[in-house]
């Protein structure tokens, strides 16, 4: 195994690489936009320009294969900034994350701004709390910085198993989201589209982990710019005369009231949280959309961007990804770009969800069944709503419109009467979006059983090429086993991915932060402060899930405002109570602060090669 003691050679030609993709990706929209024009038959459309894009990610995931231990699990160290900020942006995200909060935005309004603000404030907390300092440590996983700050297998093995209820939650999500936006293209059983999603994402990251990771990331991250803008560009020239609907639909905002108004958009009163939501089943719309703490009440508003603020600053997927970067002033940099393409994303999401709703109050609410117009139809047929009402009186009222929430991101282009490409954009955006989320989590869970469960725990003396196999069968199993949770006819995605974002920060947001800044910290205090932060996060969710009544006020989505104080006190007591850190665990945190040099996890095996060091 190679050594990585200097900065590692970036690939001069990536640019023109990704510019390559970007505009062969283009020229099938152009090509299949004349295609319609000349008669091509809508089926052949969707399936081309839905399943040409995710051959290319194999494609590449295959190309990219490597045998080497740091290129599979940290990527050579040598994703350029620029890039490594193109997946923090999805991972962060997410399709399940994408798709449900425009659906909610849709619904609901700014009430949901929560998420949004918890994104971009986690991205900038990461950066400037963690992020330098995980570098500097080198570890592949979450729970081996662990292992290295206390020198401990028992705590690395502790941080897996904690780890893994949440990344599971998040694959079966972003699982079940796919599931339900291919069922929109492709004509084949859900559970079909299902398997195949699996064994694509398997396939994808199978030969090269987290080197294939990355570099199809990238590709799908183009893809999912492209298809969300394309369309809202569009729509915003023709209504606003821009071409820059995150700054231009403040006319909208305007006249959407009188429109919510005329249609009986006024409201409910405020709700808790989990009942303001709205649900994966189609719904109706209720709410009007500049409605602020309307739906949602001031203090579930403040405890979800709470819990998705901490959840964002350790989540398993992104602190995978700090070892990646050739240095510690490349990763403050890969931070920089992630923030700008999140920041980017959350301006564009509402702009999206308003673009949406003005065309519908205008085009489908408040008019008779026997009056809905051709793209009305054309919604309904994809499933993209479901209609009810009279059909031989329309006096007799209005026809009754219930919207899908997580395939909202598809009826813009539909209901503006874009060609068939343009819809088939949106849905190839959506999943990229999901398929490099999931690959994420996938890479992520594999590396944890290789690095952390078998490597240090069953065989300390396995060469290389073992780990390898054990993280590429890993990958099968999690396969296996994540497809009978994402098939639970209960899962809905946006519920999931809060949850999953919620257990993160009760269970590792004051670990992580003591870890680093407090040398008192033991690994007792570790132990106790997720062990206990998981227990009352998970647990609270199951006990307001079979009927309990919540504590405090507190919302089950947003459990991890119980877990984080908790944890936070266990870790302290255990620690204060517990012998004092040895000198060489203090060295470690000294070394963490120290930006340059080699990282803690090559010195230690660089040692461990000449028995003067265990092996980390």
């Amino acid at each position: 195994m190679s050594l990585n003691t200097v900065t590692p050679t970036v690939n001069p030609r990536l640019a023109a690489s990704f510019g390559i993709f970007t505009s062969t990706f283009t020229s099938l929209v152009l090509v299949l936009i004349i295609l319609e024009q000349l008669g091509l038959d809508q089926s052949w459309i969707y399936e081309l320009i839905i399943i040409l894009p995710v051959v290319f990610y194999v494609g590449i995931g295959v190309l990219v294969r490597t045998s080497n231990v740091e290129d599979f699990f940290i990527s050579g160290q040598r994703v350029p900034p620029f890039y490594n900020g193109f997946t923090m942006s999805a991972n962060v995200i997410g399709g399940a994350g994408l798709l449900s909060l425009i659906g909610a935005f849709f619904f609901i309004g700014y009430n949901v701004l929560a998420v949004a603000i918890g994104w971009c404030a986690g991205l900038g907390l990461m950066s400037a709390v963690f992020a330098p300092y995980l570098r500097k440590t080198g570890a592949f996983t979450l729970p081996g910085f662990f292992g290295i700050r206390f020198s401990s297998r028992v705590v690395r093995l502790i941080a897996a198993l904690v780890l893994i209820p949440a990344v599971l939650m998040l694959l079966a999500a972003e699982l079940r989201m796919g599931q339900t936006i291919a069922s929109v293209f492709l004509p084949f059983p859900a559970e079909y589209l299902l398997q195949a999603g699996l064994g694509l994402i398997v396939l994808t990251v199978f030969f090269g982990g987290m080197r294939s990771l990355t570099w199809t990331q990238c590709v799908q991250f183009i893809v999912v710019i492209l298809g969300i803008s394309v369309p809202l560009i569009i729509i915003s020239v023709m209504i606003t005369n821009l071409p820059l609907p995150q700054l231009s639909y403040g006319g909208l905002l305007q006249e959407m009231p009188a429109l919510e108004s005329t249609r009986k958009l006024t409201g409910q009163g405020t709700l808790t949280l989990s009942e303001a939501l709205p649900p994966v089943e189609p719904t109706a719309l209720t709410r009007p959309f500049v409605e602020m703490f309307g739906a949602v009440g001031r203090w579930d508003f403040f405890a979800l961007t709470f819990c998705i603020m901490l959840g964002t600053t350790v989540l398993p997927t992104q602190i995978s990804r700090m070892s990646t970067s050739p240095n510690v002033s490349a990763v403050r940099r890969s931070f920089g770009w992630a923030a700008l393409f999140v920041g980017f994303v959350v301006l564009t999401i509402p702009a999206y969800a308003a673009f949406t709703k003005f065309n519908v109050l205008q085009d489908l609410l408040g008019v008779p069944l026997t009056q809905i117009p051709p793209s009305g139809r054309k919604l309904e047929a994809l499933g993209l709503i479901t209609l009810s009402g009279s059909q031989i009186d329309p006096a007799l009222g209005s026809a009754k419109v219930l919207f899908s929430r997580d395939a909202v991101a598809l009826i813009l282009p539909t209901i503006s009467n874009f060609p068939q490409v343009l819809i088939g954009l949106a849905g190839a955006g959506a999943i990229a979006a999901i398929l490099g989320a999931a690959a994420s989590q996938l890479v992520a869970l594999a590396n944890v059983l290789s690095n952390d469960l078998y490597y240090p725990l069953f065989s300390r003396s396995a060469s290389p090429s073992r780990r390898l196999l054990t993280a590429r069968l890993a990958m099968i199993a999690i396969a296996v086993g994540i497809y009978f949770l994402a098939t639970q006819p209960q899962l809905d995605p946006l519920r999931m991915t809060i949850w999953a974002f919620s257990i993160c920060a009760g269970a590792f947001f004051v670990p992580l932060a003591l870890a680093i800044w407090w040398r008192g910290l033991t690994m007792f205090g570790a132990l106790a402060g997720m062990v206990t932060g998981l227990a009352v996060t998970g647990g609270y969710i199951l006990f307001t899930l079979d009927g309990g009544y919540p504590w405090f006020g507190v919302d089950s989505l947003t459990a991890g405002v119980l877990g984080v104080p908790v944890s936070l006190l266990a870790a302290v007591t255990s620690s204060l109570l517990s012998p004092r850190p040895e000198p060489s665990t203090l060295e470690i945190v000294n070394e963490m602060h120290i930006p340059s040099g080699e990282t803690i996890h090559t010195r230690l095996v660089r040692l461990a090669a000449r028995g003067k060091a265990p092996k980390p």
